[in-house]
């Protein structure tokens, strides 16, 4: 595990960012692919580019303050409150980005008359091929971890911020292999014949979520870092369950006829 690249006695260049910034340019790199195969317009993203930056960062930081509630909210005091606002600390977490990006380009959709549910095809494949190279991030910096294994490929952490001194499920790497093997999955189903005489936008983004989230849920069995629990389930578990059942109904509902056309 290296979490920190460069140090000196001003700056500190962690290993998760540089992946973040790799996520970030290679789902860039694929979106603007997409969108022109699906015959979108880029001046729409270029033209509102500073506002889904802006909100993609808010998400990020405060993604990262909630799922490591338990390093920024130890005391109150004005520098803990002050860093809060320290984004280069490494605190960024790329699922709380996503969010943040999807909610305000709904918003910027809706206001410019663009059909949501086609950027969608072009973005959700896009940001899980992204999400890839932030779990291999996320494995540098010793977050995301998993729970004790006694599997062959159990990885040992020499790091404070890890409570065992065992080995322990690489989850980080699984997380890397479903999402790119993923988004590879949904690049093949895009160039389907069913999936490209469909009228309605929207089903490779909702396949991407659902199946994503589905296989979120699976990981986080074998997940050993802290979060909030209710009754002893992991609450990322059960807002991943929650999304992958909304996905499964939003599918049945808006492509009925992948399901009853013989």
């Amino acid at each position: 595990m290296h979490p920190i690249i460069f140090k000196t006695d001003f700056f500190i260049l962690h290993t998760y960012w540089i992946f973040f910034a790799l996520a970030a340019i290679s789902g860039t790199y694929s979106l603007i692919h997409f969108s022109i195969k699906n015959g979108m317009k880029l001046q729409f993203l270029s033209s509102n580019s500073a506002q889904l930056l802006l909100f993609a960062l808010i998400g990020a930081r405060l993604g990262a303050l909630l799922v490591n509630y338990h390093i920024y909210f130890t005391e109150i005091s004005f520098g803990a409150l002050a860093r809060l606002f320290y984004i280069w600390d490494g605190g960024l977490d790329f699922w709380g980005a996503i969010t943040a990006f999807l909610i305000i380009l709904y918003h910027l959709c809706k206001k410019h008359d663009q059909d949501f549910w086609k950027w969608l095809d072009s973005i959700i494949p896009s940001m899980i091929l992204g999400l890839g190279f932030a779990h291999i991030g996320a494995f540098f910096e010793g977050i995301n971890y998993g729970r004790e294994t006694s599997l062959p490929w159990g990885v040992n952490f020499e790091s404070p911020i890890i409570k065992y001194a065992v080995p322990i499920h690489p989850t980080q790497i699984y997380a890397t292999l479903f999402s790119f093997g993923l988004a590879y999955f949904l690049i093949f189903m895009a160039d389907t014949k069913i999936v490209q005489k469909l009228k309605t936008g929207g089903f490779i983004g909702i396949l991407g979520i659902t199946i994503y989230n589905f296989l979120r849920f699976l990981e986080e069995f074998v997940r050993g870092d802290d979060t909030i629990t209710v009754f002893d389930i992991r609450t990322p578990q059960i807002i991943a369950f929650i999304i992958t059942t909304a996905g499964i109904a939003l599918l049945q509902r808006r492509f009925q006829l992948l399901w009853i056309k013989k």
